[in-house]
Order: structure tokens, then sequence, then C-alpha cells
């Protein structure tokens, strides 16, 4: 931040009706993030890719008591829709941990990210700053992403 300052690599804009610092150290700050953020949806579609196939060829609560045959007893056809229905909340479990797990570490990024975006500006301009520091929100959201794919009773 003070040689940053020194050497006028941050200064004032204008935005609106606001003055915000910028300069190149919060450009590649804004970088970093916008790659982490990618690299976690990569990953997620990655890992999730089967879970999901799997989830979405999984017939739902409604749809158990007319694939099995009359034949079977009521106990069986209990048993069976029983254990069908327990294996899809465990998927659901862990679909849904995978993605606030990754929403929690993104949004941890942000919050360390303007932590320190915070001290450097302050360090920068030896003044108190509040306003005019460029605050970074995540766009990614567990619940958008479920919705994008399908899956929305999977975070609801």
């Amino acid at each position: 931040g003070l040689a940053d300052s020194l050497t006028h690599k941050t200064d004032f804009r204008t935005k609106g009706e606001k003055n915000t610092l910028s300069g190149g150290y919060y450009e590649h700050v804004r970088r970093e993030l916008q790659t982490l953020e990618a690299a976690q949806v990569a990953w997620l579609n990655k890992s999730l890719g089967p879970k999901i196939a799997e989830f979405k060829a999984m017939p739902r609560a409604s749809d158990y008591g007319d694939s099995t045959p009359r034949s079977t007893t009521g106990a069986r056809r209990a048993a069976r829709r029983a254990a069908a229905q327990g294996k899809r909340r465990e998927l659901i479990a862990s679909i849904r941990s995978e993605l606030l797990t990754a929403e929690g570490e993104i949004n941890t990024a942000y919050c360390t990210a303007n932590a320190a975006l915070t001290r450097y500006g302050k360090a920068s301009k030896f003044k108190v700053l509040d306003e005019e520091i460029p605050h970074f929100t995540a766009v990614f959201s567990a619940a958008d992403y479920a919705k994008r794919l399908g899956i929305e009773e999977v975070v609801s």
C-alpha cells in the first residue's frame, strides 16, 4: 500500500456519484477472485456430474408405487420404496454438501480479499476510508447453480 501510494499506482476514480479507489492491485485481486470462482464451478461440474445424472434418473417419491409388479407383496414393495427413498436422500445430502462447501469456500475467499483490500486502501491513502474502498461480491450461489441444473429440491 505505502509503496503504491508513493508511486501513485492507487488513485481515486469517480464512478457515478461515488469516489472509489482503483489501481492495478484492485484489478489483480478482482481477476484472481473471478478465476477462483470459475475454478470452483468447473470442479463442481466435474465432481457432481455423475451424481446429478444419477439423481435425475431416480424416480421421485410419487413414482415408486406404480413401477413394482403386483405379484410382490405389499411389504416387499414398501421395503423397496424405503430403500430407494433412502438412497435418494443420501444422494441429495451429498450434492447439497458439495454445493454448500463450494459456496462457503468462495465466500470465505471474497471476505478475506475484501479485508485485505481495506488494509491496502488505508495504507495507501493514509486516512480513514470507508465508502471509497471497492467491495467485491461473489457471483456464485449454490441455489442458482442447482436451479440452473434443474435440481432445485437439493438445496431447498
